[in-house]
């Protein structure tokens, strides 16, 4: 779990906004000469030749050593000296790096690329790597000027990257036409903006064994990190919120959650990673109910472990002939503005919806609540469908203030129970540290799913019930 004495406690996706261009562009290449042609300069270059030394040499009639030096002359690469022997000119010497070398002709080509550069360093990156979708994730905010000169600037970029994006294989069609001599840019003729689209960069929050946050890794698809990182610092820092570390302690007594509360220490309410290894290696040695883990729910080792622990009941649900269409599977999400800032999320959400039924019968009722502030919050309501794409329609409003927002539920009806926590420490921690465990005991699915009843059901005032709906609903101002 630890690497290099780092934990990895957070993952969370940025959106640097990036467009797509076409670029037309000239460009110079080498090739090589024909036969005859490449070797009487070559001969020439290494002295001056008459021509009938040249015909000697090459064993060449008279009327074939006029054609072939004829030729030359005309082209302006052979010139007759005062003492009547053939040199190379201005131009055919510079065919040559030194004696000895094969001559190399420039010539200069037309061609064009569609290739995409983010706007905040200018990078150029596969278009492959590209998703269209502005959710989970967030938005870093970039300069206007370059959003609006991006045109003119993209072009300057190209010219000072050509030999980089060659050297990624995106201009793959200039080495290919050429053989293995490296072109080079002649001149940029049009560069034409098509779109704007997001540069998705999956970012790792990791602590040390204290604790504590270490320095974020820089972007290998990126010239530089340095001014993205700025970016980041300072959607942080909006997004920032008070401590929470009291509230969600009274959270976990209230749960009687005593093995959490173990895995801090008692004198500065951090964290300790060795606590969190030890204590999954008793649960696995002791064959436990409880699977303690770090980080967001959905990341891909903690989902990996949900799905594991759920295989079982789906499989027996899917032999068993029972009715299990009724059996809600609900997932409860916090107030954290970091949760489901990632594509990981998005991916985890579909698996809770699709694996709910196989083509004969329904597994499960699968329900998502995200906060709210009541049944008239269309705003907000149009913020998480935006949010949530395609699986909006899955979604129902609930009313802020469950377990003070900072609790993440996921509770399948009498088999499974998922807690989160979600710590704010902005002091030691520049994003929220989701910290949790899932159970398969009993009693504690039980009192989770009381837990979870009585608030949906609950109202904070006569036409304020904390269950508001369906988001789409919301959204449309349909629920009163």
């Amino acid at each position: 779990m630890m690497s290099d004495n780092k934990i990895t406690y957070h993952e969370i996706d940025f959106l640097l906004p990036a467009q797509r261009f076409n670029i037309q562009f000239s460009y110079i290449s080498q090739k090589g000469l024909p036969f005859i042609r490449e070797f009487v300069l070559r001969l020439v270059h290494v002295a001056p030749m008459s021509k009938s030394q040249i015909s000697t040499y090459f064993g060449l009639s008279r009327r074939e050593t006029e054609e072939a030096i004829s030729d030359l002359v005309q082209r302006g690469e052979l010139t007759l000296s005062p003492d009547g022997r053939l040199t190379l000119t201005d131009k055919s010497n510079g065919y040559f790096s030194e004696i000895g070398e094969i001559p190399q002709l420039s010539t200069v080509q037309d061609s064009g690329a569609t290739l995409s550069f983010d706007l905040a360093t200018f990078s150029c990156f596969s278009n492959q790597i590209i998703q269209d979708k502005w959710n989970a994730g967030i938005s870093l905010k970039i300069d206007d000027s370059n959003i609006s000169q991006s045109e003119r600037l993209v072009e300057r970029h190209f010219q000072h990257q050509f030999n980089q994006i060659l050297d990624k294989g995106y201009l793959s069609h200039l080495q290919t036409q050429e053989g293995k001599e490296r072109p080079s840019v002649y001149t940029v003729n049009s560069v034409n903006k098509l779109r704007q689209l997001p540069l998705r960069l999956r970012t790792g929050f990791q602590m040390d064994s204290d604790g504590k946050s270490v320095e974020r890794e820089d972007y290998d698809k990126l010239n530089s990190s340095e001014c993205i990182h700025e970016l980041m610092a300072i959607e942080l820092s909006r997004l920032s919120a008070l401590n929470n570390t009291m509230s969600i302690f009274k959270s976990m007594v209230s749960l009687s959650d005593e093995d959490t509360l173990k895995l801090f220490d008692s004198k500065t309410n951090l964290i300790n990673p060795k606590y969190i290894e030890e204590m999954q290696a008793l649960e696995e040695h002791t064959a436990s109910d409880r699977t303690t883990f770090l980080g967001p729910i959905y990341l891909k080792s903690n989902w990996d472990k949900l799905q594991k622990a759920l295989a079982p009941v789906l499989s027996k649900r899917i032999k068993n002939k029972a009715d299990t269409s009724s059996s809600q599977f609900t997932w409860i999400a916090p107030s954290d503005p970091y949760w489901a800032k990632s594509d990981r999320f998005i991916s985890s959400l579909s698996d809770f919806i699709h694996r709910s039924s196989t083509k004969e019968k329904m597994l499960y009722k699968p329900v998502l609540y995200v906060p709210i502030s009541d049944n008239r919050d269309f705003r907000g309501a149009k913020q998480w469908m935006h949010e949530l794409g395609q699986f909006h329609n899955d979604a129902k409003g609930l009313a802020e203030g469950f377990m003070d927002g900072n609790v993440e539920i996921i509770h399948l009806e009498d088999e499974i129970g998922v807690v989160i926590y979600h710590f704010s420490q902005p002091k030691i921690l520049p994003v929220t540290m989701p910290l949790g465990y899932m159970t398969k005991d009993k009693e504690l699915v039980k009192k989770l799913g009381i837990l979870i009843n009585t608030y949906v059901k609950d109202s904070s005032a006569f036409d304020k019930p904390n269950d508001c709906g369906a988001i789409s609903l919301i959204a449309k101002g349909a629920i009163s």
